[in-house]
């Protein structure tokens, strides 16, 4: 794998395309965060790419969300053939169907949640079990699935600072490329992202409603914050 700043594809565009069709991986980066990446591809690659493409904006059968009640709100996610594809806690149904369509690029319909969604959000809040199946992350860029994959090896009860997180994909100096990488998972809960803390002590930031609260609020129901601050503490902490 190979590092190519913005400056250096600019001013050396050929080369790092000859690198990319060579079959190396490469990362660009800007201000020493990675940003993007390329990967070579052969004819019949390109060919194929658009319709690839469109198929992973729109997968055959659209999208279905589901609505689960949960003690800290509602938690709404969108899923279709390629599993669960985006997931919030929104105030209402429509607030969430407006939130999944951008991010989507289509309508979702609600149903009945399957057996298998069911399972995996009860046991992603009541028995803090990762969720092991296929998740629709399509949308995402390289780095971020890595990332990502990354989230679904930590166990409930514990912790990853964004470096480690940063180290364990092979970018050990792309901490804050993490931090937006947990900012931008499209299902928080059933991949963790709120196990993954700063490496001073602090929790870092929270996608859901709820923000950093509700993520200390998880992490303590995990036993992964043994000695919360009492309410008196946080308050002047804040």
């Amino acid at each position: 794998m190979r590092l190519v700043s913005t400056a250096e594809l600019k001013n050396r565009t050929n080369e790092v395309l000859r690198t990319a069709q060579a079959g190396e991986p490469i990362i660009i980066t800007r201000h020493g965060r990675p940003v993007a990446s390329l990967m070579g591809l052969a004819g019949g690659d390109l060919a194929g790419l658009p319709d690839r493409a469109a198929a992973a904006r729109a997968p055959s059968g659209g999208y279905a969300y589901s609505a689960f009640v949960l003690p800290f709100g509602t938690f709404y996610v969108a899923f279709g053939p390629l599993g669960p594809a985006f997931a919030r806690i929104a105030a209402s149904p429509g607030a969430f169907e407006r939130d999944a369509a951008r991010y989507l690029g289509t309508l979702v319909r609600r149903s009945a949640p399957p057996g298998w969604l069911a399972r995996a959000v009860r046991e992603a809040v009541g028995a803090r079990r990762v969720f092991g199946g296929p998740v629709d992350l399509s949308r995402a860029g390289p780095f971020e699935r890595e990332v990502l994959a990354a989230l679904r090896r930590i166990p409930a009860g514990q912790v990853r600072t964004y470096g480690e997180i940063a180290r364990a994909v092979g970018q050990p100096g792309a901490a804050r490329a993490v931090g937006t990488a947990c900012a931008r998972n499209p299902v928080p809960l059933l991949v963790p992202c709120h196990r993954v803390v700063r490496s001073d002590g602090g929790l870092g930031g929270y996608s859901l409603i709820g923000g950093v609260g509700l993520k200390r609020r998880l992490l303590e129901s995990e036993g992964a914050l043994p000695n919360p601050p009492r309410p008196q503490e946080a308050g002047r902490a804040r």
